[in-house]
């Protein structure tokens, strides 16, 4: 996984947002996907692995690889089912401490509260990498720690990933339908533009794209 920081994050939500247009049925058809899979709520893990996994092969092949997210769904979709449901629970005990807090408010359950919610983005956010790791044919241990280790070096390319996450999420949410059609495959192009390197047909762009940011910053420190 490459490193990322908020200028990477950006120049990615915007490839993600070309990327998406430019497929925008297959797309439109893997975000409806995913919001049907997801409403039993624990099957959000393995839904999301196998967006990581179709956006993966799109990138790469120019079409959705079914055998490979099969293969990803049969081989890590229990383990992501189980990692997706804890920021569920230490979400539910940070709202469990806050009515009890507020029932009779203590400095003890106060700390409780917002320290499991803190708990709860954070292991969030490091099933991102995580779920990238399963996706692209990574084992179980391998890639929670290689989630951990990237959430860690890549402290402010993680929230920034967060906070964009987040933007897009209330975006499509206030445009209603637009939520089962655009949101998932936009987060899933979104976070492994973020965290993989692109592949050949794509670098010469990428690269050119950051020839004018660095070329746009040195005329602007002039």
């Amino acid at each position: 996984m490459r490193n990322a920081d908020s200028k990477s994050v950006y120049r990615s939500f915007i490839a993600a947002m070309r990327f998406f247009y430019e497929y925008g049925p297959r797309m439109v058809l893997l975000s409806v996907i995913w919001f049907v899979c997801s409403l039993p709520l624990i099957t959000v893990g393995p839904a999301t692995l196998g967006a990581y996994a179709a956006v993966a092969s799109l990138r790469e092949t120019y079409a959705f690889d079914r055998e490979r997210v099969v293969s990803v769904l049969k081989r890590h979709g229990v383990s992501a089912a189980l990692l997706s449901g804890v920021p569920l629970v230490l979400a539910v005990v940070s709202v469990l401490y806050a009515l009890e807090y507020f029932a009779s408010p203590s400095t003890f359950l106060l700390v409780l509260s917002v320290g499991s919610a803190y708990a709860a983005a954070y292991t969030a956010l490091v099933l991102v990498p995580t779920f990238v790791g399963l996706a692209t044919g990574g084992d179980l241990e391998s890639s929670v720690r290689a989630g951990f280790r990237w959430t860690s070096a890549n402290a402010v390319g993680a929230v920034t990933l967060a906070m964009a996450t987040v933007v897009a999420f209330l975006v499509a949410g206030l445009l209603t339908i637009a939520f089962a059609l655009v949101f998932a495959g936009f987060a899933a192009a979104f976070h492994v533009h973020v965290l993989l390197e692109p592949p050949e047909h794509e670098q010469a762009t990428e690269q050119d794209q950051s020839i004018y940011a660095s070329a746009d910053g040195t005329r602007g420190a002039n």
